[in-house]
């Protein structure tokens, strides 16, 4: 590694890895070397911008650089033999929202960058979101038995807090998923960290395409799930809608008080619904995304020093709860998240 700066590539350029790009330099933990996109335009201008090289043919992309950090922003079906070569080629792999487009793939990756003693982590900006930051931070303070009752409502509209997206999104029949796979990536994570893996995940699913070839591609619209953890039970919705709506809530119920929390809010209310204690941060993405990165670069810089925040364990086990959820869609009964890192740990080796 460079001294102070981590040598930096990305792997898909336009609109939102450009802005990506500046907040990573802001940081000067980074220093972008070579780009690479399908467009050789695109690539170009950004390559002017950074002074850097510029590639449109990913495998050569991937042969003549030997970068720290590799940013991922193209879906993986464009580019996953290119980000295994990076991972051989000792490289830390940071990939935009999902993980992977299935379970499998994910845990063949990171089981790869474990193998070369490198990284392989999903950006999740809203996780230094002011709220969720404290909301992670009271839980680790009270007793968490108390509580029995979890409810996580997502509808994502204009002002919906999601900094980052990847262009998996773009080409949905390609890169498979939906609101769940796509848009609540991070809120699963949220949720995961703070109360690990439900052992039961019961989920239903619909999509409201006109197109009937396309509600065989595309992602689903929305999303139920009742969740079962030990000793706690919850619901969680995801819907897909048009204008603007509220920032996703996080409501827990307990014996002795109720906690909403959003990424700008954390408020604490009574059985009777007075509210006891609340907190209102401002909310700025670009400054979560400046967290994001200077947590991910002090840890590779000074890992004694730094502890990422972030985990490819923790997007494992995301990606878990992501793929039991669509696999009871399929059953029509409660699946287990855990069964599938049961899976990934007895068969290392072909994932490897």
């Amino acid at each position: 590694m460079s001294i102070g700066k981590l040598k930096t590539a990305c792997l898909g350029i336009g609109t939102r890895t450009s802005s990506l790009l500046d907040i990573a330099c802001s940081t000067e933990l980074y220093e972008i070397i070579s780009v690479a996109d399908s467009n050789i335009t695109n690539a170009s201008q950004a390559a002017q911008k950074y002074n850097c090289t510029a590639f449109d043919d990913y495998r050569q992309f991937i042969l003549q650089n030997q970068p720290d950090v590799l940013i991922v922003a193209e879906p993986l079906y464009k580019c996953a033999d290119f980000v295994r070569i990076a991972l051989n080629k000792q490289c830390h792999i940071l990939k935009l929202v999902p993980t992977a487009p299935n379970f499998e793939q994910a845990a063949e990756l990171i089981s790869l960058a474990e193998k070369n003693n490198v990284k392989y982590v999903t950006a999740i900006p809203s996780r230094f979101a002011p709220g969720f930051e404290r909301l992670t931070d009271y839980l680790q303070t009270i007793d968490r038995k108390q509580y029995y009752f979890i409810n996580i409502c997502a509808s994502f509209g204009g002002n919906f807090f999601q900094p980052i997206a990847s262009y998996a999104q773009a080409d949905r029949k390609l890169s498979g998923g939906g609101v769940l796979l796509h848009d609540c990536f991070e809120m699963i994570s949220l949720v995961v960290e703070n109360f690990s893996l439900p052992g039961q995940i019961y989920a239903l699913i619909t999509n409201q395409s006109p197109d009937k070839k396309a509600k065989q591609y595309l992602g689903e619209d929305t999303v139920t799930a009742s969740l079962v953890f030990n000793g706690l039970i919850g619901t969680f919705l995801a819907a897909k809608q048009t204008g603007s709506s509220t920032a996703a809530p996080i409501r827990i119920y307990g014996a002795e008080n109720n906690i909403v929390a959003t990424p700008n809010r954390l408020a604490v209310y009574d059985n009777n619904d007075s509210l006891i204690a609340e907190h209102k941060y401002p909310l700025n993405s670009e400054k979560c995304i400046t967290e994001m990165f200077i947590d991910f670069g002090r840890a590779l810089l000074e890992p004694d020093k730094y502890k990422l925040r972030s985990s490819s364990r923790l997007d494992l086990a995301t990606m878990a709860f992501i793929e039991a959820a669509y696999l009871s869609t399929r059953t029509s009964m409660p699946e287990s998240p855990s069964r599938f890192l049961e899976i990934a740990e007895k068969e290392k080796s072909p994932f490897a």
